[in-house]
């Protein structure tokens, strides 16, 4: 059997130059040693593992003899298998069976197989090829927690265990990607969340057909997002812990994926990308100030370039007449209408901030500044565009920051640009049915038969005044969202 599992592995990695094989020997008793290095870790297989098959050879060796002195260079154990299996001290130990187990999986995941003459052994032995818990950085923590997720699929499950220790805290796992093979966890607190939601998400896991996952990202294009033509996300994707620990205590589902530092978060509604985890680190009334803030700031960069469009294309009368005259006379000389000169100054911004997440971040920051600067001025003097453009631009840019969800920021600037050109076709009418045309669009979104508008519509008042619009402290939240558990009542 060694030799026939020893060729079988040769031939079909083409004898690649990464996995070691050693043919071992001790005290008559032969057995080959299997290991990819670049995944294993070398120490670990020799001064460990090897290390452990002797001394437990030798020991069982002594108890045959019952006799402890030198024990003969021949003496062959009969069940070397289970002796490993029984013996080996270390975390995981597994007896492979080749028809059903993938001997690959184990040997590309940093496992050590020990061929024996009768059974494969598959010993634990990963090298450590992670990066160390740092801060997180597309979600900045003020008051909060500074650790974030990495790309080590169990430390990030370790991440949510050690701040809710309740067996009721589940996780199902699947191997997901024909040649990734790569881990997927769906993890919620089982008597909070709706089994129902819970079953379907694992029910799409397990249909799931492609080559690898490479990221949690490709989990939500074709799991959750897929067949879904809008463009707001329906998704939470974050790295910070204690955001996720907060959503699975609402009855939602995480969704954990080995080598991604993001965990997903499924169900999602339009209002929770308002809210922020570091609202229940703050002070109750300072956080209704800037949640009225972000809705503000929503309007802001939705709507902006394209009420400034209408006003002065379509209706200036609307204008107040010193207004007027001021923006007549910024706008003399510019050559290009309104629009155009919208959707360049739109484009440019979009164009420095795309550069400024690609260029390394010790000069993206400084090039993003400088560019915009001098951009913005030499376009004024060159009489290109008019000051109130490039005013009007950079507050809906900043407004847009708000937003650290990329997929949200992706959706403002679609429906920016679709503001825009009904703004440029209508004016102030082509606006009101842009935004009917939008709101249609949000409210048809469903997510499990969930309105993706809950609790805005259907209204629910109770939810609105304790944790939408308004924050109460946090003794008085007490009820979770009925909508996403039946288990209504907190501390039961």
């Amino acid at each position: 059997m060694k030799k026939d599992i020893v060729k079988y592995i040769k031939d079909a990695t083409s004898n690649s130059q990464d996995i070691v094989y050693r043919k071992i020997e001790i005290l008559g008793n032969k057995f080959d040693v299997i290991f990819n290095e670049a995944v294993a870790d070398s120490s670990t297989v020799s001064d460990f593992v090897i290390r452990s098959i002797e001394n437990s050879i030798i020991n069982k060796s002594k108890e045959n003899n019952n006799e402890v002195k030198i024990i003969s260079k021949n003496h062959n154990i009969n069940n070397l298998s289970n002796l490993l299996e029984n013996e080996l001290f270390v975390s995981k130990v597994k007896k492979i069976d080749i028809l059903k187990d993938d001997l690959f999986y184990y040997i590309y995941s940093g496992f050590t197989l020990i061929v024996t003459d009768d059974s494969i052994i598959a010993v634990e032995t990963k090298a450590d090829l992670n990066r160390g818990i740092d801060e997180p950085k597309s979600e900045a923590s003020i008051k909060g927690p500074k650790d974030c997720f990495i790309e080590n699929y169990m430390k990030n499950i370790g991440l949510i265990r050690k701040r809710i220790k309740t067996e009721k805290l589940k996780i199902d796992e699947n191997l997901v990607g024909r040649r990734s093979k790569s881990k997927v966890g769906v993890m919620y607190i089982c008597d909070i969340a709706k089994p129902e939601i819970v079953k379907d998400i694992e029910e799409k896991i397990k249909k799931i057909d492609i080559d690898a996952i490479l990221d949690s990202n490709a989990i939500r294009e074709i799991l959750i997002s897929g067949g879904d033509t809008t463009v707001f996300p329906t998704v939470i994707s974050t790295e910070r812990p204690d955001n996720v620990c907060h959503y699975l205590l609402q009855g939602r589902v995480a969704v954990i994926v080995e080598n991604s530092p993001f965990v997903l978060i499924f169900p999602a509604f339009i209002s929770d990308f308002f809210k922020h985890v570091e609202d229940y680190y703050q002070k109750n009334n300072a956080v209704i100030f800037t949640r009225m803030l972000r809705y503000i700031a929503f309007a802001i960069t939705l709507l902006m370039p394209a009420i400034y469009v209408a006003l002065t294309t379509f209706n200036q009368e609307a204008i107040p007449t010193d207004l007027l005259v001021s923006f007549a006379v910024q706008r003399d000389g510019v050559p290009a209408p309104a629009f155009i000169e919208a959707l360049v100054m739109i484009l440019s911004f979009e164009i420095l901030r795309e550069g400024d997440f690609r260029v390394p971040s010790l000069a993206g920051s400084t090039l993003s500044i400088v560019g915009a600067l001098i951009l913005g001025e030499a376009a004024v003097s060159a009489g290109i565009v008019s000051p109130i453009m490039i005013i009007v631009v950079a507050t809906t840019t900043i407004s847009g920051l708000i937003f650290s969800d990329i997929n949200m920021v992706n959706a403002l600037r679609t429906w920016r640009i679709i503001f825009l050109i009904f703004a440029s076709c209508a004016g102030l009418i082509g606006i009101v049915v842009a935004f009917i045309i939008f709101i249609f669009k949000i409210v048809s979104i469903n997510i499990e038969n969930m309105p993706y508008t809950y609790p805005f519509a259907p209204v629910d008042v109770t939810l609105l005044n304790t944790d939408t619009l308004n924050r109460k402290n946090t003794s008085d939240l007490k009820t979770r969202m009925k909508i996403l558990t039946n288990n209504i009542t907190k501390y039961r």
